[in-house]
């Protein structure tokens, strides 16, 4: 477990099953899991990361026409085409806050982030 924001994470995973949060994710997210977890040679990710899946939570897909607007906001919000990508999907589900401890959402202005 990560040892700063293993147990806040936890805690968040927690609030999503008993329903006292409403979490919607991309699906890119799902390989975004599976990397940190093989960073710590976690066994069996396919396992582990399809467990997300049964969390009471929403699924967004990612369209071509997401990634073609991310490559556009990543050039004018100065992120990562990846950070972007969440940006857009965000916005086309028009969800404004979101879980991360990356500090470059806090440069999104239609974006609130909150850390774990």
């Amino acid at each position: 477990m990560d040892p700063r924001y293993g147990k806040p994470c936890a805690k968040i995973i927690e609030d999503i099953y008993a329903k006292r949060v409403k979490a919607l994710i991309s699906s890119i997210v799902l390989l975004e899991v599976a990397n940190a977890l093989r960073k710590y040679r976690v066994p069996n990710l396919s396992e582990r990361v399809k467990g997300i899946l049964s969390l009471p939570l929403r699924v967004a897909e990612v369209s071509i026409d997401d990634a073609l607007r991310a490559i556009e906001l990543s050039e004018r919000l100065k992120l990562s085409p990846y950070d972007a990508l969440h940006v857009a999907v965000m916005d086309r589900e028009g969800v404004n806050r979101i879980v991360t401890a990356d500090k470059d959402f806090d440069n999104v202005g239609c974006i609130t982030r909150a850390n774990p």
